[in-house]
């Protein structure tokens, strides 16, 4: 997920792009390159590269999937696998109420016997009826640095999400922007935060030589609030907050872990009404918005899920922002047989964080509730024992986001790109 609209509080620090009224928070592409013919730099045969479509509802090609990346990752010191317990769970098409809208269309890349790439071509009903369009998405893109795999891959992707009648195909979404998504395309120097992407920096390459080109830009902020109310920009946000409270009634809390269910439906409801009108976004069912909760419970401190409420208790916005536990993870994505404890017992030493969703409901939106929830979660986060951490990922033309973030002393630290061409 992805921290959505929002309104600068008060004069932020760089001008703020007037945004049209019929994209407000985000426009979709409108300068994808066709896909055919292609560029010079395609290759135009697979060579010795052998694909094999695989059945993802199964194990024993979920297990295949999965575990092709460790030979492409070996010896890079930031890369985390994701756990495999639950990318297990979450690519199994048969049992995955996420995936209950997609058809999805799995690859491994062959030479010589070993796997050397992967991807999906998947097509998302919800999307397509909640924005009246035919989209195609890839995703879960792996490969060796060589253009035949990476383009064999592509093309049978792009060829069997045509096929269902798209006319225009973008990646890598894994599977949705509820989901990961994006490539990492600028600063390499460290590990990724939680449920964030990384790839080798040669990603690019491959896909642009394909002929895709640039189709959004993700941003990942960074913020330091070591020094609380003693840095200017959070002292500034903070007197706003006080304002707003108190011209509107409005309170601020922390979840009610005993109510836990209660407070997901709370948070499920604004979600939605605050996504709406985000380019790329997809309506979240309520069961599969209760499973992600279900597998955030185990890490989340209820300090840092903040519910912000009116004079009659009824919801205004939330966010939620999680420790960047992936400091503790595995590098093999295995929790057996110890990887378990060096997560249970070393939440204590986290100090960074990610401020991982935000929303308001369209009746408070300018009327500085998100000041409200991005100083208390500075404030909160300091009190907790986190130095900072990274907020997003946010839309590159969403400046009713950017500017504020930027005002209250974020700097932009990582892009994420997302690819296309017209069908």
């Amino acid at each position: 997920m992805a921290t959505p609209e929002t309104n600068a509080p008060s004069q932020p620090a760089d001008p703020v792009e007037k945004p049209t009224e019929e994209h407000p928070f985000g426009k979709p592409p409108t300068e994808l390159p066709a896909w055919e013919p292609g560029p010079a730099t395609r290759s135009r045969s697979p060579g010795a590269v052998t694909l094999e479509v695989i059945d993802l509802a199964k194990k024993s090609d979920r297990v295949r999937f999965i575990d092709m990346i460790h030979p492409l990752y070996a010896g890079d010191p930031h890369f985390i696998a994701p756990l495999r317990m639950q990318q297990m769970h979450f690519l199994d098409t048969g049992k995955n109420v996420s995936l209950s809208q997609l058809e999805v269309h799995a690859v491994l890349a062959y030479r010589e016997g070993r796997c050397v790439g992967r991807i999906t071509g998947h097509i998302d009903r919800a999307y397509d009826d909640y924005h009246h369009t035919k989209a195609g998405w890839f995703g879960f893109f792996e490969c060796i640095d060589d253009t035949q795999v990476a383009h064999a891959l592509l093309d049978e992707a792009l060829r069997w999400v045509k096929s269902r009648g798209a006319t225009e195909i973008i990646g890598p979404m894994n599977f949705t922007t509820n989901h990961q998504c994006g490539l990492l395309v600028e600063n390499f120097d460290r590990p990724p935060v939680i449920e964030m992407t990384y790839n080798p920096a040669y990603y690019g390459r491959l896909l642009e030589s394909y002929g895709l080109a640039k189709a959004k830009d993700l941003y990942a902020w960074w913020i330091d609030v070591t020094k609380g109310l003693d840095d200017p920009n959070i002292k500034r946000f903070y007197n706003i907050a006080e304002k707003v409270k108190k011209r509107s009634g409005l309170t601020i809390r922390g979840a009610n872990m005993k109510e836990f269910e209660k407070e997901v439906g709370t948070i499920f409801t604004i979600y939605n009404q605050a996504w709406q009108r985000n380019w790329g976004f997809v309506p979240v069912n309520e069961a599969e918005f209760k499973m992600i909760a279900k597998d955030l419970k185990q890490i989340i401190n209820p300090s840092l899920v903040l519910i912000v409420e009116d004079r009659d208790g009824k919801p205004a916005g939330f966010s939620v922002t999680l420790p960047d536990v992936n400091a503790l993870m595995p590098k093999n994505g295995r929790l057996l047989p110890f990887g378990w404890w060096k997560l249970a017992t070393g939440m204590k030493s986290v100090k960074t964080g990610r401020l991982f969703t935000l929303g308001v409901v369209p009746a408070y939106r300018k009327r500085g509730v998100e000041a409200l929830l991005c100083v208390e979660t500075a404030l909160r986060g300091k009190e907790v024992g986190l130095s900072g951490g990274e907020i997003g990922w946010t839309l590159e033309d969403n400046e009713l986001i950017n500017s504020p973030i930027k005002a209250m002393g974020g700097k932009l630290d990582r892009k994420y790109r997302l690819y296309g061409v017209r069908a």
